[in-house]
């Protein structure tokens, strides 16, 4: 009786992470202001300002992550690094990648910023933190969000 019960526990722990069955589905494109959070999947993109004539469209191109298993004691400490893929008005692209891990419960007040070079001004991006599915035990890169802000230049 007890291998049914692990067998059980460990099928719904498992469908709780949404495993996607295609690989080439795409998340649906958001619009996003500068100066806002604005949370991104993997392969989701974003569009500043608008979405008819953006200024810079933002896509999770990758997700370098690691996560501790529940119950286990683990020498790495959870983390999610995403590489984003940055295009400007003129349809140059170019990645950013984020050096440190995002934002974990013991640091409330870390953020990692970097700087992009698009349009000829300097945007300012900021990787506030990541979130995992809920109730998801085994995440995969489906199941992990990442939130962010771009501040626009000020023209002084």
């Amino acid at each position: 009786m007890k291998k049914y019960l692990l067998a059980t526990a460990i099928g719904l722990s498992l469908a709780a992470c949404s495993k996607a069955d295609d690989e080439d589905v795409t998340p649906i494109a958001i619009t996003s202001a500068f100066d806002q959070n604005f949370s991104l999947n993997y392969r989701q993109q974003a569009s500043l300002p608008s979405s008819s004539q953006p200024e810079l469209t933002v896509a999770v191109e990758e997700l370098d992550y690691t996560f501790c298993p529940k119950n286990a004691y683990c020498i790495l400490a959870d983390f999610a690094n995403p590489t984003l893929g940055v295009t400007d008005r003129g349809g140059q692209t170019q990645q950013v990648k984020f050096l440190m891990p995002g934002r974990t419960t013991n640091y409330p007040d870390w953020m990692d910023t970097t700087s992009v070079r698009a349009n000829g001004k300097r945007y300012v991006f900021y990787y506030i933190m990541y979130n995992v599915k809920a109730g998801c035990d085994n995440p995969g890169k489906e199941d992990i969000s990442v939130k962010l802000r771009i501040t626009e230049p000020t023209n002084k």
